[in-house]
């Protein structure tokens, strides 16, 4: 998926909540409206169409759209299952957990970070995927108090994305390790 077409910027920062922040709320808004616009023109196909309704949901949940974010998302999902496209699945399904996440809804995000933590733990076509799930599943635990169980995962991840080497990534886990460590430091102050 080309994001470079899209005439708004998607940039986006981490806070000390670990969330995602835009740099220009309205400029996402923008780039969520044209993205809508451009799933109901004729697609290329069905998994394009998918990729669009997961980036909608992305970005729905980080403006704070969360009804919109899930609408999209399940869309997204659906059409993956309809379609046999299991690793896309994996990836929309790890993004709704993260909506479930914001959307202060645990029992449905430890549900479905738990039941991706065992698939891509145990099966080869999602172990790519295992740093992404640690994260985020860390900062899941994050946002219920849990530091340290947050700062385990988030551990686990930084060791693979080291393997890995992309230093985007590892900069992001980085600073969720400090952000974890500072508040188990608040703690026992």
């Amino acid at each position: 998926m080309d994001l470079s077409n899209i005439p708004s910027n998607l940039d986006f920062y981490f806070d000390d909540n670990l969330r995602e922040v835009p740099v220009s709320t309205i400029d996402m808004i923008k780039g969520i409206e044209f993205k809508k616009k451009q799933s109901h023109s004729p697609q290329d196909n069905e998994e394009e169409l998918a990729k669009t309704y997961g980036l909608i949901g992305v970005y729905s949940r980080i403006v704070n759209k969360i009804e919109d974010s899930k609408k999209y998302l399940s869309l997204a999902i659906e059409m993956n299952i309809q379609s046999g496209n299991h690793k896309s699945l994996f990836v929309n399904e790890l993004r709704l957990a993260h909506t479930y996440q914001w959307e202060t809804n645990y029992h449905k995000s430890n549900k479905l970070f738990k039941k991706l933590k065992e698939q891509s733990e145990s099966d080869t076509e999602h172990s790519n995927y295992l740093d992404f799930v640690y994260q985020h599943y860390g900062k899941n635990l994050f946002d219920q108090s849990e530091y340290q169980l947050a700062l385990k995962y988030v551990k686990k991840a930084l060791r693979i994305r080291v393997e890995k080497g992309n230093k985007e990534l590892i900069d992001s886990t980085e600073y969720a390790i400090n952000i974890c460590n500072e508040k188990i430091k608040q703690i026992k102050e």
